[in-house]
């Protein structure tokens, strides 16, 4: 791996944002099959750190929400909440078509 390749990993682990307030775990151990797993919402946490991150908040149909992924965590001991900020670049309409 080349020391740029490198840097923009790092960079990009260090551009994740981890809510407050919100945590998942995998299921218990004697869980159904239908279990996938658990969330747990601390609104106070939660509401103040969208409060303090309101650029994160994404429109959707004239109203505001987070987007988030649930990630395996990079141990392998459980998962994390990580907003996902993913943006489409918009290269005008049809500028990839090949025809």
């Amino acid at each position: 791996m080349s020391y740029k390749m490198a840097a923009a990993i790092s960079q990009k682990q260090l551009d994740k944002k981890f809510p407050q307030g919100i945590r998942v775990f995998a299921p218990r151990e004697n869980a159904p099959s239908f279990v996938k797993g658990q969330i747990i919402i601390t609104p106070n946490d939660l509401f103040q750190w969208l409060k303090d991150n309101p650029d994160l908040l994404t429109d959707y149909q004239g109203n505001k929400q987070l987007k988030i992924s649930i990630l395996e965590r990079k141990d392998g001991g459980g998962w994390n909440t990580v907003v996902d900020t993913y943006k489409p670049q918009s290269n005008g309409p049809d500028k990839d078509l090949p025809f």
